[in-house]
Protein backbone atom coordinates (compact mmCIF):
# COMPACT_ATOMS: atom_id res chain seq x y z
CA UNK A 1 0.00 0.00 0.00
CA UNK A 2 2.39 2.58 1.24
CA UNK A 3 4.86 1.49 -2.14
CA UNK A 4 1.75 2.01 -4.29
CA UNK A 5 1.28 5.30 -2.73
CA UNK A 6 4.53 6.37 -3.48
CA UNK A 7 5.06 5.28 -6.69
CA UNK A 8 1.78 7.70 -7.70
CA UNK A 9 3.44 9.97 -5.62
CA UNK A 10 6.66 10.12 -8.40
CA UNK A 11 4.35 9.56 -10.88
CA UNK A 12 2.11 13.05 -10.00
CA UNK A 13 5.47 14.69 -9.48
CA UNK A 14 6.76 13.90 -12.52
CA UNK A 15 4.13 14.78 -14.54
CA UNK A 16 4.27 17.87 -12.60
CA UNK A 17 7.87 18.81 -13.65
CA UNK A 18 7.00 17.44 -17.39
CA UNK A 19 4.15 19.91 -17.36
CA UNK A 20 5.84 22.99 -16.31
CA UNK A 21 8.71 21.91 -18.67
CA UNK A 22 6.44 22.11 -21.58
CA UNK A 23 4.85 25.09 -20.58
CA UNK A 24 8.17 26.69 -20.50
CA UNK A 25 9.08 25.41 -24.04
CA UNK A 26 5.95 26.70 -25.63
CA UNK A 27 6.58 30.66 -24.02
CA UNK A 28 10.15 30.08 -25.50
CA UNK A 29 8.92 28.93 -28.83
CA UNK A 30 6.41 32.49 -28.80
CA UNK A 31 9.09 34.31 -27.62
CA UNK A 32 11.43 32.77 -30.92
CA UNK A 33 8.29 33.29 -33.21
CA UNK A 34 7.68 37.00 -31.95
CA UNK A 35 11.58 37.85 -32.33
CA UNK A 36 10.71 36.97 -36.17
CA UNK A 37 8.47 38.29 -36.52
CA UNK A 38 9.41 41.93 -35.44
CA UNK A 39 12.36 41.03 -37.80
CA UNK A 40 10.02 40.19 -40.66
CA UNK A 41 7.60 43.54 -39.89
CA UNK A 42 11.24 45.82 -39.73
CA UNK A 43 11.96 44.64 -42.75
CA UNK A 44 8.61 45.28 -44.94
CA UNK A 45 8.48 48.83 -42.91
CA UNK A 46 12.25 49.32 -44.19
CA UNK A 47 11.11 48.09 -47.35
CA UNK A 48 7.96 50.67 -47.84
CA UNK A 49 10.20 53.42 -46.34
CA UNK A 50 12.27 52.88 -49.63
CA UNK A 51 9.54 53.32 -51.48
CA UNK A 52 7.67 56.77 -50.01
CA UNK A 53 11.67 58.10 -49.60
CA UNK A 54 11.91 58.10 -53.67
CA UNK A 55 9.25 60.31 -54.27
CA UNK A 56 8.96 64.27 -54.45
CA UNK A 57 9.11 65.99 -50.50
CA UNK A 58 5.91 68.05 -52.02
CA UNK A 59 3.50 68.05 -54.50
CA UNK A 60 5.49 71.55 -55.25
CA UNK A 61 8.47 70.01 -55.47
CA UNK A 62 7.29 67.34 -58.15
CA UNK A 63 9.67 67.94 -61.48
CA UNK A 64 11.48 70.47 -60.17
CA UNK A 65 15.79 70.62 -61.46
CA UNK A 66 17.64 69.59 -58.41
CA UNK A 67 19.45 72.72 -57.98
CA UNK A 68 15.85 74.90 -57.48
CA UNK A 69 14.68 75.46 -54.24
CA UNK A 70 10.92 75.58 -53.95
CA UNK A 71 10.03 78.25 -50.77
CA UNK A 72 8.23 76.63 -48.09
CA UNK A 73 4.97 78.54 -48.74
CA UNK A 74 3.91 76.59 -51.99
CA UNK A 75 3.85 73.30 -49.58
CA UNK A 76 0.46 71.46 -49.43
CA UNK A 77 -0.95 72.89 -46.08
CA UNK A 78 -2.98 69.57 -45.87
CA UNK A 79 -2.49 65.88 -46.77
CA UNK A 80 -4.87 64.06 -48.86
CA UNK A 81 -6.41 60.28 -47.21
CA UNK A 82 -7.39 56.57 -48.77
CA UNK A 83 -5.68 57.09 -51.69
CA UNK A 84 -4.66 53.87 -53.33
CA UNK A 85 -1.03 54.33 -54.32
CA UNK A 86 -0.27 52.68 -57.86
CA UNK A 87 2.90 51.63 -55.47
CA UNK A 88 1.30 48.96 -53.77
CA UNK A 89 -0.89 48.12 -56.26
CA UNK A 90 -3.61 50.67 -56.23
CA UNK A 91 -5.08 53.15 -59.04
CA UNK A 92 -3.41 56.49 -57.26
CA UNK A 93 -0.77 58.34 -58.30
CA UNK A 94 1.33 58.85 -55.32
CA UNK A 95 4.24 61.31 -56.73
CA UNK A 96 5.46 63.01 -53.69
CA UNK A 97 5.74 61.73 -49.88
CA UNK A 98 2.11 63.36 -48.32
CA UNK A 99 0.22 61.36 -50.94
CA UNK A 100 1.39 57.98 -48.57
CA UNK A 101 -0.55 59.94 -45.48
CA UNK A 102 -3.52 57.76 -44.29
CA UNK A 103 -3.47 55.64 -47.70
CA UNK A 104 -5.77 52.78 -47.93
CA UNK A 105 -4.01 49.82 -45.71
CA UNK A 106 -1.85 47.81 -47.57
CA UNK A 107 -0.86 43.93 -47.46
CA UNK A 108 2.64 42.95 -47.73
CA UNK A 109 3.84 39.83 -47.25
CA UNK A 110 7.32 38.14 -46.34
CA UNK A 111 7.80 35.07 -48.51
CA UNK A 112 10.19 32.20 -47.94
CA UNK A 113 10.40 29.05 -50.11
CA UNK A 114 8.56 27.25 -47.12
CA UNK A 115 6.20 30.10 -45.87
CA UNK A 116 4.04 33.45 -46.40
CA UNK A 117 3.36 35.72 -43.96
CA UNK A 118 1.21 38.45 -43.96
CA UNK A 119 1.92 42.09 -42.80
CA UNK A 120 -0.80 44.88 -42.87
CA UNK A 121 0.86 48.24 -43.80
CA UNK A 122 -0.17 51.84 -42.32
CA UNK A 123 1.55 55.42 -43.07
CA UNK A 124 1.49 58.57 -41.47
CA UNK A 125 2.79 61.84 -42.62
CA UNK A 126 3.09 65.10 -40.67
CA UNK A 127 5.45 68.28 -40.62
CA UNK A 128 7.51 69.11 -38.32
CA UNK A 129 8.57 72.48 -36.57
CA UNK A 130 12.49 72.85 -35.73
CA UNK A 131 12.24 71.20 -32.72
CA UNK A 132 10.80 68.08 -34.23
CA UNK A 133 7.65 68.65 -32.91
CA UNK A 134 4.41 68.04 -35.30
CA UNK A 135 3.36 71.32 -36.72
CA UNK A 136 -0.06 72.13 -38.45
CA UNK A 137 1.27 74.37 -40.95
CA UNK A 138 4.11 73.44 -43.80
CA UNK A 139 7.95 73.22 -43.02
CA UNK A 140 10.54 71.56 -44.62
CA UNK A 141 10.61 68.24 -42.68
CA UNK A 142 8.38 66.01 -42.71
CA UNK A 143 8.23 62.76 -40.52
CA UNK A 144 7.09 59.50 -41.99
CA UNK A 145 5.21 56.73 -39.30
CA UNK A 146 4.67 53.18 -40.77
CA UNK A 147 3.28 50.93 -38.72
CA UNK A 148 3.44 47.21 -39.67
CA UNK A 149 1.30 44.42 -38.34
CA UNK A 150 1.25 40.92 -38.87
CA UNK A 151 -1.95 39.27 -39.61
CA UNK A 152 -3.55 35.45 -39.57
CA UNK A 153 -6.89 34.33 -40.84
CA UNK A 154 -7.27 31.29 -38.07
CA UNK A 155 -4.88 32.88 -34.91
CA UNK A 156 -4.15 36.30 -33.38
CA UNK A 157 -1.38 37.76 -33.92
CA UNK A 158 2.58 37.37 -33.01
CA UNK A 159 3.06 40.68 -32.19
CA UNK A 160 1.68 42.56 -29.41
CA UNK A 161 1.34 46.08 -31.32
CA UNK A 162 2.45 47.06 -34.57
CA UNK A 163 6.13 47.46 -35.31
CA UNK A 164 6.78 51.52 -35.72
CA UNK A 165 9.37 52.93 -37.86
CA UNK A 166 9.65 56.26 -37.94
CA UNK A 167 11.88 58.66 -40.35
CA UNK A 168 12.37 62.58 -40.39
CA UNK A 169 12.59 64.18 -44.23
CA UNK A 170 14.33 67.39 -45.53
CA UNK A 171 13.56 69.19 -48.04
CA UNK A 172 16.71 71.32 -48.59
Amino acid sequence: MQQTLLAMLALLITTFLHFNFMQTQVRDDNQIYRAEMEEMATGIAMQTMEVVRARAFDAATAGVPGDSVVDVSNFTSSFTTGNHCKAFGGSDRCNDVDDFHEMEPIISSFETPDIRIDFRVEIEVQYLDSSLQPSASPTNRKEVTILVQDVHDSQPSFLREPIQFTETLTYM
